[in-house]
């Protein structure tokens, strides 16, 4: 936008945001958390590409993403917000001129304040950190999420992969060939996972009919 007509009134925008055009309640809200930053982007992109048509100013994307701040993540937009309400375009200062005008240059500021500033850092605890406890499926989902901070070789991720693995789902592996390819051993181990989680069903199933077989058989004989 290059003059003040063009920008869209306090009741246009209103009227853009409006419930029964703009279901705010089917995105979630972002407040600080660095783990959850990437996800909000993402639900934020998607919303104003398929929605395109309801979004004929730039600035208004950004606005549209800060109805999705809290706490203080909103505090952080507070200053902007209160100087693009409070004074015309043309005296905006030019960090707001950029944001307002940019939805890309609003994700880098936002990503400059709250994005983990060591990603492979934190990355590699979270993955020194992480074991298999119940579910393969879980586990791998986790490992996968992970992993996309690092930049470890295969090698080293199929080591750190198995070696967190649950010892029943180990000593299957170790009677196979030995993999190399880390996604081979992630559908290998889900093989395993999901023959194991079959025996435990028929194992609780038998257990269970022994219950019930024991219990007639001591009702019949009382």
């Amino acid at each position: 936008m290059s003059s003040q007509s063009e920008r869209v009134t306090l009741s246009q925008e209103a009227s853009i945001f409006s419930a029964d055009k703009i279901k705010i309640s089917t995105l979630n809200l972002y407040h600080d958390n660095w783990n959850k930053l990437e996800a909000y982007l993402v639900q934020i992109k998607l919303y104003i590409k398929q929605h395109s048509f309801q979004f004929k100013f730039i600035e208004n994307k950004v606005l549209f993403a800060f109805i999705y701040l809290k706490d203080n993540a909103f505090t952080w937009f507070h200053h902007y917000l209160t100087n693009y309400l409070q004074k015309k375009s043309e005296k905006w200062e030019e960090e707001i001129n950029m944001i307002f005008r940019d939805l890309q240059m609003f994700e880098k500021h936002l990503r400059r304040v709250f994005e983990d500033i060591d990603k492979k850092h934190t990355a590699e605890c979270q993955l020194y950190n992480l074991r298999q406890k119940i579910f393969a499926m879980t586990y791998l989902i986790s490992f996968q999420h992970i992993m996309m901070n690092m930049k470890w070789d295969d090698a080293a991720l199929i080591s750190q992969f198995y070696q967190k693995l649950q010892e029943k789902v180990k000593n299957e592996i170790t009677r196979i060939d030995k993999l190399v390819n880390l996604q081979k051993m992630i559908f290998r181990v889900m093989i395993i996972d999901n023959r194991q989680y079959e025996k435990r069903l028929k194992k609780d199933k038998e257990s269970a009919m022994l219950v019930v077989l024991s219990w007639k058989f001591k009702k019949r004989w009382r």
